[in-house]
C-alpha cells in the first residue's frame, strides 16, 4: 500500500495537459487513477496504479489523431502494439486516450491500428456534463477528475461490455462502496441526511453509502432514459445472480465478506437509483 508518487506521475501529467491545451480538447480523468486521487486526498491508504486514463472530446478521428501525434513528434510518446486507444510513456506507463463525442457511432469508437480497435463510451458524455470536479491534482496543475459515483457507473458499463475482460471493475466497485461512507462523510450527511431519519430504514453505512451513490447515478443518467434503464438492468442482474456471478464473488473476495453482504450493497445502489424524488 502506498500513496500516489506525485514525482513519479508528473511528467505524464505535464505531458497530457500540454497536448490537450495545445490541440484545444476538453478531458477528465477516469479509471483506477481517478479513484486513487480521491483516496489521497483522504489520505486513505491503497494500492494504487501507474496506468493513467483519461477520456477525451473530440469531434472526429482527424482531431484524435493530432493529440497522439503531438506527444509522440514532441514527448517523446509511442503507440501500443496491443491497444489503438494507448500511448506509452517514455517511462513505459500506459496512458489510454478514450474518445467521445462526435467521433461515436452507435455510442462507439472504431480505430484503425493493432490490438483492440473498437471500444464502447456509454456513459462518458454523461460523466462529461456533471460527473467531474476541478482538483488540483498536482501543485499548479488542475484536472477535472471524474466522480467516485460517475468511476462506478462507467466500470459497470464496462463491465457489462466486455465481462471475461473487465472483472477487475467488480473489485474495484466493491472497494469504492466500502470506503464511500468515509470518503464522502460531508455530502452524505449534508445532501442525504433523509436517510438517517427514524422512520427509514436501519441500514449499516455501507448500505447509507451505497443509496446515495444510487442517488447521484440517478443525477447523472437524468438525461439520458435507455442508459438508466440498462444501469438498473446491470445492477438487478447482478443481485438475481447472487453466487452465481463471477462479478459479485470478485466483490466478495475484494472485500473478504460473503455473498448477502455484497449484493445487500448492490441492491442499494438500485434503491437510490430509482429513488428519484429522494424520498423512499
Amino acid at each position: 500500500m502506498k500513496m500516489i508518487n506525485r514525482d513519479e506521475i508528473r511528467p505524464i501529467l505535464e505531458a497530457l495537459e500540454e497536448a490537450f491545451g495545445a490541440c484545444e480538447i476538453d478531458y477528465y480523468l477516469i479509471g483506477a487513477f481517478a479513484r486513487d486521487i480521491w483516496y489521497a486526498r483522504a489520505e486513505k491508504k491503497f494500492r494504487t496504479t501507474k496506468d493513467v486514463d483519461f477520456a477525451i472530446l473530440v469531434g472526429n478521428h482527424k482531431q484524435y489523431e493530432q493529440v497522439r501525434s503531438y506527444l509522440e513528434e514532441k514527448k517523446g510518446y509511442r503507440s501500443s502494439s496491443t491497444n489503438a486507444f494507448v500511448v506509452l510513456a517514455p517511462d513505459g506507463t500506459a496512458v489510454d486516450l478514450l474518445p467521445f463525442g462526435s467521433i461515436e457511432i452507435d455510442d462507439g469508437v472504431q480505430l484503425e491500428g493493432k490490438g483492440l480497435t473498437n471500444i464502447k463510451v456509454n456513459g462518458f458524455m454523461e460523466v462529461y456534463e456533471g460527473g467531474t470536479e476541478h482538483i488540483e491534482v498536482l501543485e499548479g496543475h488542475s484536472f477535472e477528475v471524474a466522480t467516485l459515483t460517475a468511476i462506478v457507473l462507467l466500470k459497470l458499463i464496462a463491465y457489462d461490455d466486455r465481462p471475461e475482460k473487465r472483472i477487475k471493475d467488480a473489485g474495484d466497485i466493491a472497494n469504492i462502496l466500502m470506503n464511500y461512507f468515509e470518503l464522502e462523510a460531508p455530502m452524505i450527511y449534508e445532501y442525504h441526511n433523509d436517510l438517517f431519519a427514524e422512520d427509514k430504514p436501519e441500514r449499516e453505512l455501507e448500505e447509507i453509502a451505497s443509496v446515495v451513490v444510487g442517488r447521484e447515478l440517478n443525477k447523472l443518467l437524468a438525461g439520458n432514459q435507455a442508459l438508466f434503464e440498462r444501469t438498473c438492468h446491470i445492477l438487478e442482474t447482478l443481485t438475481e445472480k447472487r453466487e452465481n456471478s463471477e462479478f459479485v464473488r470478485q466483490m466478495v473476495q475484494e472485500t473478504d465478506t460473503d455473498v448477502d453482504r455484497m449484493t445487500a450493497l448492490l441492491d442499494c445502489i438500485l434503491i437510490g437509483l430509482k429513488d428519484s424524488s429522494e424520498d423512499e
